[in-house]
């Protein structure tokens, strides 16, 4: 039964697999090159596709779940590839705090996100931070007008 669900699953998501070696790979010039440019700026649609790391997508749905009935929020690590993909590499949970129909990312928030890239640049983890989520329980996802201001800045 599980299997036939998660094959269903696939099939809905169009999930393939993929190198991990090429996919993880990282460029570090490469990525200065495309952020200076920054060609999203120009063509709102420049983004065609997301590609998340299995980590990644159980780390969400990991927090969002234990999260509820309170939104909550994290941030994403990985890259940007020429061809237009975000590759999501994996994920971290803020602490914010969160009500069931907002989230508030204060102080704290902004000092743990400081450490915790230093600590990464320490440590030799390498990848951007390059998005972030937050759920909304009982909702289904969707983007708000105040998520589309949020990803705007």
């Amino acid at each position: 039964m599980a299997s036939t669900a998660q094959k269903t699953w696939e099939l809905e998501n169009q999930v393939v697999q993929i190198d991990d070696a090429a996919i993880y790979a990282f460029d570090q010039a490469e990525q200065d090159a495309i952020y200076d440019k920054k060609p999203w700026r120009e063509d709102v649609h420049f983004f065609k596709n997301v590609r998340m790391s299995a980590i990644a997508l159980i780390k969400i749905m990991m927090h969002t779940k234990s999260g509820a009935p309170l939104e909550v929020m994290g941030l994403m690590q990985g890259k940007v590839t020429p061809d237009r993909t975000f590759i999501i590499m994996d994920a971290f949970p803020l602490p914010v705090e969160g009500t069931e129909t907002r989230v508030n990312a204060g102080a704290g928030a902004n000092e743990f996100m400081v450490t915790f890239t230093e600590t990464c640049e320490r440590i030799g983890k390498v990848e951007n931070i390059c998005g972030w989520y937050h759920s909304h329980p009982g909702y289904g996802c969707w983007l708000s007008g105040i998520d589309v201001q949020t990803q705007m800045t």
